[in-house]
């Protein structure tokens, strides 16, 4: 009966003893894996079963890094965007500058080259902008009674007549386009020299009136000042045939024209002031 007195030998152990004992069987365990390798299988078991343990524990530095990569580069992506938008929206800016620049130098050197009669004084002047009533057909340039403009003075650019000065204020003046409904210009067809009178007909058109069913007109024709009005000077360039129509049940041809001044388009007008002084004989 020598297993009770070895428990009760084994309960007599203290735990110094007991430790010494777990620190020699550890021992005999390191030197056998050490030479033997004893212990791989068993290490490899555990490695295996600790597998998913550590890449559960691996896994949130992971994804986080991730997290913090992906805004990372979305910032850098909206930044680059932001920046490709305001560099496209300020060449757009400097490409349209460019185009009206252009039109503008295209404008003046156009006037440069008008042919006014010896002794016709004249003011450049700029358009400012178009008046609020579209039907009124208006426009403000930046000259006024300073510079020498009153009411009734032809307006003209490098096309032709855009139209009188009916209102003036000290440093701007109101012009009323040709293609006002306000207005009626003496005209003549400078294929066949017929008279005939142009007038608005509003948005940038006109129509020439009172023309016999007989009469030898066509689209293309060119309509020049006559004159006669002692308002324009004669021979300034007005409007171009667009459309003649006949009716049965009127005398008079219906003849629409095309304004061929660029009216509310010009930018540079000239202002003439003062007819050429004619010399006695």
């Amino acid at each position: 009966m020598a297993v009770p007195g070895q428990l009760t030998y084994t309960r007599r152990l203290g735990p110094t003893a007991r430790l010494l004992i777990w620190l020699l069987i550890g021992l005999g365990f390191a030197v056998l894996d050490s030479r033997y390798h004893a212990l791989d299988g068993l290490r490899s078991g555990f490695s295996l079963l600790l597998q998913p343990v550590r890449a559960m524990l691996r896994a949130p530095p992971d994804v986080a890094a991730e997290l913090g990569g992906f805004f990372t580069r979305h910032r850098l992506l909206q930044k680059e965007r932001d920046t490709l938008l305001a560099d496209r929206a300020r060449l757009m800016v400097d490409v349209s500058a460019a185009r009206e620049l252009r039109r503008e130098n295209a404008e003046l050197r156009a006037l440069l080259k008008l042919q006014t009669r010896p002794g016709q004084q004249v003011v450049h002047a700029a358009q400012l902008y178009r008046g609020h009533d579209w039907f009124a057909q208006r426009i403000t340039l930046d000259q006024g009674g300073g510079a020498g403009l009153r009411s009734g003075l032809p307006v003209v650019d490098a096309a032709g007549l855009v139209g009188q000065v009916t209102r003036v204020y000290p440093r701007s003046s109101e012009v009323t386009l040709v293609s006002s409904r306000e207005q009626l210009t003496p005209v003549f067809v400078e294929r066949t020299g017929q008279r005939g009178l142009a007038a608005g007909s509003g948005q940038n058109q006109m129509e020439l009136r009172y023309m016999p069913a007989q009469t030898d007109i066509r689209p293309g024709d060119r309509l020049l000042t006559s004159g006669i009005d002692r308002v324009y000077p004669a021979g300034m360039p007005v409007a171009r045939v667009s459309r003649v129509s006949r009716s049965q049940s009127s005398p008079y041809l219906r003849v629409e024209c095309l304004p061929l001044a660029g009216l509310d388009r010009s930018r540079a007008v000239l202002v003439l002031i003062a007819e050429p002084q004619v010399t006695p004989q």
